[in-house]
């Protein structure tokens, strides 16, 4: 049984071409304005494809979505697909472009969805290099300009300390020189035998 610090391959070496074409399908969904037919259509395709993955439903260990850590975001689609360019064992350097599906309204991005990046981001940063895995205790996000959608952003996170268990951690994103985000949170060590 597979737990959350063994690596998962399942899926096969298709998996990330489907996680991809969720993503587009999801940016494409919200930038449409479909007609009454397109809309009967993808909700029948979508109700057939959830009843014949119904048969595939397996429990939380051995799911392959977001566990796949050769994948961006491990493999699922509800966080933007951050893709690392520089890291190492205190910090992590990288891009981030946020589709329509996280449009929040007049070309940016949904407040709600960049805490959710910097807690994907930051989470990982907090389990490199050896440590052990840990959950987020808490994480604050302050909003210092506009995030626009569509376009590349620069996206740091690195280590402010260690305390024992605790991992305190900042990420900042970035629009050229303009600084969209910043954020500061605290991930806790987890205890042996701690889910």
């Amino acid at each position: 049984m597979a737990g959350p610090d063994i690596p998962v391959t399942g899926g096969g070496p298709g998996y990330g071409a489907v996680v991809e074409s969720l993503r587009d399908l999801l940016d494409g969904f919200a930038a449409a304005s479909p007609d009454e037919e397109t809309v009967r259509a993808l909700a029948d395709a979508f109700a057939a494809w959830s009843k014949r993955l119904e048969r595939h439903r397996v429990g939380e260990r051995q799911q392959v979505f977001g566990r796949r850590r050769d994948l961006h975001g491990r493999g699922q689609v509800m966080a933007p697909k951050f893709a690392a360019e520089e890291s190492d064992e205190r910090s992590v350097k990288g891009t981030v472009t946020f589709g329509r599906y996280f449009l929040g309204g007049n070309g940016a991005v949904h407040g709600g969805a960049i805490p959710l990046l910097f807690d994907e981001v930051m989470g990982r940063l907090s389990n490199t290099a050896g440590r052990s895995q840990s959950r987020t205790a808490f994480l604050h996000t302050d909003f210092r300009s506009v995030t626009p959608v569509g376009v590349p952003l620069s996206v740091r996170a690195w280590f402010e300390s260690e305390e024992g268990r605790k991992r305190f951690i900042r990420a900042e994103i970035r629009d050229g020189d303009t600084l969209c985000a910043e954020s500061h949170g605290l991930f806790l060590a987890l205890l042996p035998g701690q889910p």
